[in-house]
């Protein structure tokens, strides 16, 4: 894979920063509009260009032992974590209030993530690894896509059975224990969850992939490094730009309800009791939600990238089908009940110092090998 331009690099992921000054100061709505799609086209891009995913890295670890995906999304994790604290620290600049993602500590949670991870496998891809392929052109990933909307607008049907499961406040690391002790405690968590797993990778390969090679004065970088630092710059900037950070398991609920609009179907969602608790989401325009533009963002950036990097098209099969059916399904439904999926429960929720996100981090681990099972033998 050739590199990118260093310069040209840091200007594509400093690009959304510049383009929001600019609104700033022109006041044109377009512009803010243009700054959130840029911002999902440069996450779907990073994804699709270096082949960055998040199942692939659960499943490297479960069979294979090799641990440079998890160790490179622990990575992600840390530099996240150092971008958003300032900003949630500062808590407003001038007239934008910065809101982390940190979620009660519900039943649900633990749940969901564990379907989800169930489903990650089954249907090939998490949420962002779906969006990519879609880009992509992959004709399995739409019917996940498809589901996965299906699956979370059960999931909002059904809001009042499984939203009142019982629930602890939420905990935020930074909240409880100060910016600088809550910091240093999930940096000793990364580091600890780190060397373990470069030790078990040595244990059963004797050796470990590294991110970061330096050899006769010149250091290589892996592309995992580069996407992980490019996605948590890229998810800080949009906490910075929006007020709040990246997610995707909300657009489920919010495209359902567009698609039964559009197809008459005999559901009234505005009666929702999930739709009471996210009235503002739920009624907003297509082009005046934030996650539905940077969703829509990720779609073209990484379809972009597939016109200059064509992917080798995955063959369709009947069980192939089938596990995306079922796969987009439990993940749509999962993500919702958890309050977010890979990207908002797991990558946002622990960037936001969120004790949920480690707990959705842990299910979702255990569901992988639920997953991974039934994958091997569907697949």
């Amino acid at each position: 894979m050739s590199a990118l331009n260093p310069y040209l690099f840091v200007f594509l992921l400093t690009s959304p920063l510049l383009l929001f000054f600019a609104y700033q100061q022109l006041d044109i709505t377009a512009i803010y509009t243009v700054t959130l799609l840029l911002i999902g086209g440069l996450l779907g891009a990073a994804l699709n260009y270096y082949q960055y995913g998040f199942s692939s890295s659960f499943r490297s670890l479960i069979l294979d032992k090799r641990t440079l995906g998890m160790r490179s999304i622990i990575l992600l994790l840390g530099v996240a974590i150092l971008l958003f604290a300032p900003l949630l620290a500062m808590q407003n600049w001038q007239d934008q209030t910065f809101t982390g993602f940190i979620r009660p500590l519900s039943l649900s949670v633990p749940i969901g993530a564990f379907i989800f991870g169930i489903g990650m496998q089954i249907g090939c891809g998490c949420t962002s690894g779906t969006l990519n392929r879609v880009g992509q052109l992959q004709a399995l990933s739409f019917t996940t896509l498809l589901f996965m909307v299906v699956g979370g607008s059960i999931a909002s049907a059904t809001f009042s059975d499984w939203s009142t499961l019982p629930a602890l406040e939420p905990f935020a690391f930074q909240q409880s224990f100060g910016w600088t002790l809550g910091i240093a405690v999930q940096f000793l968590l990364l580091t600890g969850l780190y060397l373990i797993l470069r030790k078990l990778e040595k244990r059963h390969h004797n050796d470990y992939q590294t991110l970061l090679n330096f050899k006769k004065g010149y250091a290589a970088q892996h592309p995992f490094l580069i996407a992980a630092i490019s996605l948590a710059f890229l998810n800080a900037s949009l906490l910075f730009i929006s007020g709040t950070p990246w997610s995707i398991s909300s657009i489920f609920p919010y495209w359902g309800s567009r698609l039964i609009d559009l197809f008459s179907l005999p559901v009234d969602w505005r009666f929702w009791d999930y739709t009471m608790e996210n009235t503002t989401r739920m009624n907003q325009g297509v082009l005046e939600n934030t996650v539905s533009l940077t969703t829509l963002g990720v779609l073209l950036g990484a379809f972009l990238v597939s016109l200059l990097r064509p992917r080798v098209k995955i063959s369709i099969t009947t069980n192939r089908i089938i596990g995306s059916v079922l796969g987009g399904t439990i993940m749509g439904f999962g993500a919702v009940m958890a309050s977010g999926c890979n990207i908002g429960a797991f990558f946002s929720g622990i960037a936001s110092g969120s004790l949920h996100g480690w707990v959705w981090f842990v299910f979702a681990l255990l569901g992988n090998f639920i997953g991974l099972s039934i994958r091997k033998r569907l697949i």
